[in-house]
């Protein structure tokens, strides 16, 4: 068939820049230990997570980087180009790990940590220390991929993939891409399934169940082993992600148009990212915001467990692939064709009428005692004993029952401190300052995301030990309200930090560039010279 050609200077898009540079601040908190702002992550409260945009934004840059190379010189340099690649990124793996595990040992070693918690106890490094030639031999070999240094691997096996893809599309075309990926995706699923389903959960199945049950352990081969002492598998499937990073990759290639924004979609996606709402927020389907005597809560935890394999991390499930696809769009819409609002900021709503603040002010002052628990009791005793005698004394004489909230349900209450906070605060500071904060204050921030976005996978590196380095320090100072901003604000900056450090040396600063050519001087005039 004939190939388009693709131009190699391609245009940066802002909006892969800004979004992977977010993913790489939401990556460390996650991986943060005992870090209480995991709480608010996305993938709280939705089926995708960081995970989803970094992939999805590695696909699309993949194309822009490599995809030219493929259709505009040669499928064999287009393929030594994604072996380059793939090469850095497998160096970049077997660095990250020995970094962190020397430091989990260093810390132990000099007993500068947690006495009663040695730190290479730690689950993913145990092996390395225990069994340390089969772990050797299984980190260089990629059979042992444990927790927290599983996305580099499942990276490079997908990058490996291109070539394979292009030549897909040589030969069938867009749509036998379409069905290529498919068809390994649908296959890793299945195999994903049968995984977990042991033989006691299959009695009693239909023979239609079982046959497919069978079809996943013909295609178990999909399941990569994470280990050499077990039979655990690669928590980030490549064979399923694959799906999330060719969808980028075929939109970077131009494949696949750029959707259209349109007011039935953004109500469908929107619904769609509620509607998962309660079956994500484990403080929902686990029952604390809810009894577990209520129905809607039994229902919504029995569906949730029913359709596991629908929203099933590893192996990218379509419930969760869709959910990514849903919080995409929105987001694609939020900035703006081209990601204009990146560049222009944007309009500041307007602050809500009397009744609604005088509602805020009521229910920020009602939420007080159960929002500062821990601040009160530490700091104001007095209020601590005034607060206790109304609420134990005082209140069952008035309402027939003490005022103290059930442990379960009290975040409810702080989510509806923090939304009466923030509707006050935002009436209070004014229009002017309003339109700052959503116009240059947010412009502000948006290049230094682009540059952690930039060089996400020297971003990336830093922050896996730099999350363990960061779960020490809160193991010395405490974990309470101020100190997790403190080290996730030091975390941010070094992030920020190690991203402009190597950009400045990708510039080659030290090279001599050429000087510009001098303008031609203008010719002389001749005098005549008498006979």
């Amino acid at each position: 068939m004939t190939q388009p050609t693709v131009s190699s200077r391609t245009t940066r898009d802002p909006r892969l820049d800004f979004f992977r540079g977010l993913a790489m601040f939401i990556i460390l908190a996650a991986h943060t230990p005992g870090n209480v702002w995991t709480l608010w992550i996305p993938a709280r409260f939705g089926f995708s997570d960081a995970a989803d945009i970094f992939v999805f934004c590695s696909g699309l840059a993949s194309a822009m980087a490599f995809g030219s190379i493929f259709l505009n010189k040669s499928w064999l340099l287009g393929t030594s180009r994604i072996g380059f690649r793939v090469w850095q990124v497998y160096w970049a793996h077997i660095g990250i790990f020995l970094v962190t595990a020397m430091l989990a040992f260093a810390i132990d070693h000099y007993d500068i940590g947690n006495s009663d918690r040695p730190y290479t106890h730690t689950p993913y490094v145990v092996p390395f220390f225990e069994q340390t030639g089969e772990a050797m031999l299984g980190l260089l070999t990629l059979t042992y991929v444990p927790g927290l240094f599983d996305i580099l691997p499942m990276y490079l096996i997908i990058l490996a993939m291109i070539p394979l893809l292009m030549l897909v599309y040589r030969s069938a075309g867009f749509p036998g891409v379409v069905l290529a990926v498919g068809a390994l995706w649908l296959c890793a699923n299945i195999a994903g399934y049968a995984h977990q389903m042991g033989a006691e959960d299959r009695i009693g199945l239909s023979a239609a169940h079982l046959a497919l049950l069978q079809l996943g352990d013909a295609l178990s081969f999909l399941n990569l082993p994470n280990n050499p002492f077990g039979e655990g598998r690669w928590f980030f499937n490549p064979f399923g992600w694959q799906i999330i990073f060719f969808t980028g990759f075929a939109f970077g290639m131009k494949w696949l148009p750029a959707p259209p924004i349109n007011r039935t979609l953004i109500w469908v996606a929107a619904l769609y990212v509620l509607a998962v709402i309660p079956f994500a927020w484990f403080k929902i389907h686990g029952g604390l915001y809810m009894p577990d005597s209520w129905a809607l809560q039994d229902w919504i935890a029995d569906t949730r467990a029913a359709f596991r394999f629908l929203w099933w991390k590893s192996d990218m499930g379509l419930a969760r692939y869709v959910h990514f696809l849903a919080v995409a769009y929105l987001a694609f819409c939020a900035v703006g064709a081209g990601g204009r609002r990146l560049v222009t900021g944007f309009r500041a709503p307007r602050p809500l009428g009397p009744v609604g603040l005088t509602l805020a002010v009521i229910v920020l002052i009602a939420t007080i005692p159960y929002t500062y628990v821990n601040e009160i009791m530490a700091y104001l005793p007095a209020l601590n004993d005034l607060i206790v005698y109304y609420f134990a004394t005082v209140g069952p004489q008035y309402f027939g029952t003490d005022l103290f909230a059930p442990a379960e349900r009290i975040g409810l209450l702080q989510i509806a401190h923090l939304i009466a906070a923030v509707v006050l605060i935002w009436a209070a500071i004014g229009q002017s300052r309003r339109e700052w904060l959503l116009r240059d204050g947010f412009l502000a921030t948006v290049p230094v995301i682009r540059k952690v976005g930039t060089q996400s996978l020297a971003v990336f590196m830093t922050s896996i030990p730099l999350a363990r380095f960061n779960g020490w320090i809160l193991d010395l100072i405490g974990r309470d309200v101020w100190t997790f901003w403190v080290v996730n604000c030091w975390g941010f900056a070094v992030l920020i930090a190690v991203a402009y450090s190597v950009s400045w040396f990708k510039s080659q600063p030290w090279r001599n560039k050429p000087k510009a050519a001098a303008p031609p001087s203008a010719p002389q005039a001749v005098t005549p010279v008498a006979a």
